[in-house]
């Protein structure tokens, strides 16, 4: 799956770069990476906008999109899980996608102040619709998918996992379990993964990074350990880090789909070939920090 969240400056306002986002998407669709992920958060609206421009007349995407979060111009984000608002907001999604159905439509975040089971009553009513396909939700927490799943069923489960952030392990295994599919955020690491990120690096104000706990000094020399790790298994397959990181989430299980976030062409092509990487036991033994020295001589 392609995400494109970072195509409208989450990470870095002054790289936005629309037409290079746009001929990233419809690389991916030529690549197979039909999933194209986005929400009217981001931007906020003109998320959407961009991918309904790079997705039109192209009917192999699979649209997906969030609701429950409010974007601001000045940034701030505000939740709102009322009925009413789920169904305006997907009417406003399908405008701005320029779709008739959206594929995937995710709850982005619960309203404390709404009832879930109105939330996701109001959700499952634009399937019966017709207006959307299927349901899922973002969240690290079981209780909460399987309260949705008792009401209505879950497709999909957003939520953070990758080789240096496994803390969704036993929610990935539960979903596993029961067939719901676990579409892997941040499965680079946020950019950690593809090795081009020094330690020492400082993230502007600006930079969604900055503000997130995983990114101090010390956190970022801890992952050195899983960077160097896939490395070392990159060199033997004549890859690169990140394809080994992404190689590693898709062999985590069936049901798992990283949603691998780039605003460039030519990542979406070194991302696609990951699916051609088939990781030995070796190699999954090395990536969970075992040392397998001995057994490479």
């Amino acid at each position: 799956a392609l995400g494109c969240m970072s195509m409208t400056g989450v990470y870095d306002v002054k790289q936005r770069n629309d037409d290079g986002s746009v001929a990233a998407i419809q690389r991916a669709l030529d690549l197979g990476m039909t999933l194209v992920d986005t929400a009217d958060s981001y931007g906020p609206a003109t998320n959407e906008l961009l991918v309904g421009r790079a997705t039109a007349s192209r009917p192999e995407a699979i649209l997906s999109t969030k609701v429950g979060l409010v974007g601001r111009s000045d940034g701030a984000l505000l939740r709102n899980g009322r009925p009413e608002h789920i169904t305006s907001a997907a009417t406003e999604s399908l405008r701005r996608l320029g779709a008739d159905r959206i594929d995937l439509y995710s709850l982005h975040t619960i309203d404390p102040d709404v009832p879930l089971s109105e939330t996701w009553g109001a959700m499952a009513d634009l399937v019966t619709a017709g207006t959307v396909r299927s349901l899922g939700v973002v969240t690290d927490d079981i209780r909460v998918v399987s309260f949705l799943q008792q009401r209505f069923p879950v497709t999909a489960v957003f939520a953070e996992f990758s080789l240096w952030n496994q803390r969704s392990r036993r929610l990935v295994d539960w979903c596993g379990a029961r067939a719901i599919s676990v579409l892997a955020t941040s499965p680079l690491g946020r950019g950690v993964l593809t090795g081009t990120i020094p330690s020492s690096r400082r993230f502007d104000w600006t930079d969604l990074r900055s503000k997130l706990p995983e990114f101090t000094t010390e956190s970022m020399a801890q992952a050195g350990h899983q960077v160097a790790a896939a490395k070392a298994v990159a060199r033997r397959h004549r890859a690169t880090a990140s394809q080994v990181s992404l190689a590693w989430v898709l062999a985590q299980g069936d049901h798992i789909i990283p949603v691998a976030g780039t605003r460039q062409p030519e990542h979406v092509e070194e991302n696609a070939r990951a699916g051609e990487l088939s990781l030995s036991d070796l190699d999954l033994r090395q990536l969970a920090g075992e040392d397998v020295s001995a057994e490479l001589l």
